[in-house]
């Protein structure tokens, strides 16, 4: 027993011996590990707030960039309103003008038939006072063409050639004149005109779809009577479809 407390108190005082020369001996290897353990652990906390800076920085200067056009389009606005006003031309009036005008571009660009087409003539005619000699019911919308066989049917070249005619996207208005209470406009309509031929020999009919930019021009008084309504197709190239 005594020889092994004697052993272990050799072995003891060995190992204490050692701590002090290993740390003498590897002073310079674990000065430079404590050393690079700090620079990365800097290096992060600086990269991070870094970082954080430069999202704060990227926010700000989009919120800036975004306020500034804000203004830029208020401006823009403001200038816009001034000039119309200067001008005599009221806001507020052609916000009014702009529903007559459109539900007077639906009713005469639908119509899936001869005889719709030639209901929405007679619509037009009665709803707007316009002539049958005006320039709009005579050579923009002339009465449909048809052959009517010993019992007074028709046969409308329109449904023949299976034509529908619709208002593809919303118009664009534009005032080119005020006198008095008689607001004049430009319209442009963009018009799709679908084709079904009819169908022979059991073959499918041929869908073709076109597209087409109309031109109006009427005028508006303040009681919402237009007058004036004339159209022509502008000019390019049409759009078509299958």
């Amino acid at each position: 027993m005594m020889q092994e407390q004697q052993i272990d108190s050799e072995g003891t005082d060995a190992t204490a011996a050692a701590g002090p020369g290993f740390m003498r001996r590897n002073a310079l290897v674990v000065g430079v590990a404590a050393l690079l353990a700090t620079a990365v652990t800097v290096t992060g906390l600086t990269w991070g707030s870094q970082r954080n800076a430069l999202d704060g920085q990227q926010q700000t200067i989009t919120g800036l960039q975004g306020h500034l056009a804000s203004i830029e389009a208020a401006k823009s606005e403001q200038v816009e309103q001034d000039v119309m006003q200067s001008l005599g031309v009221s806001q507020g009036r052609i916000h009014d003008d702009t529903q007559v005008v459109d539900r007077l571009v639906k009713t005469a660009f639908t119509w899936d038939s001869g005889q719709a087409y030639e209901a929405v003539r007679r619509n037009l005619k009665e709803r707007y006072d316009l002539s049958e000699d005006g320039q709009f019911l005579t050579q923009f919308m002339p009465p449909a063409r048809f052959n009517e066989d010993a019992s007074g049917k028709r046969y409308y070249y329109i449904d023949t050639q299976g034509l529908n005619s619709s208002v593809n996207a919303d118009m664009d208005l534009e005032v080119v004149k005020v006198t008095a209470d008689q607001y004049t406009y430009a319209v442009q309509v963009e018009v799709a005109v679908t084709s079904d031929a009819v169908s022979q020999n059991k073959v499918a009919p041929d869908r073709v779809k076109s597209y087409r930019t109309v031109l109006v021009f009427l005028t508006v008084d303040a009681q919402g009577k237009v007058s004036g309504l004339s159209a022509i197709p502008s000019g390019g190239s049409t759009r078509h479809s299958r």
